[in-house]
């Protein structure tokens, strides 16, 4: 079965992840949200690696942290 999930999804889901990073250390309950931003990221690396036997979990995670590339070598 065809993977599901692509190199541009997995860019704009790392993208995403950036923001709602950078939006929780800004509230008051930080520790909350940056731990439950955490867990969605690892459950996120777990259903794409599920799918697609070519995604680079460590890269995909690296990418999740706000101001690093998000844009992955072709």
């Amino acid at each position: 079965m065809p993977s599901q999930f692509h190199k541009r999804h997995y860019e704009r889901v790392a993208e995403a992840m950036q923001e709602a990073t950078r939006r929780a250390s800004g509230e008051e309950l930080n520790g909350h949200a940056m731990r439950a931003i955490g867990i969605a990221i690892e459950e996120l690396a777990d259903v794409f690696a599920g799918d697609n036997g070519l995604f680079k979990r460590d890269r995909f995670l690296l990418a999740c942290i706000p101001g690093n590339n998000v844009r992955a070598r072709s």
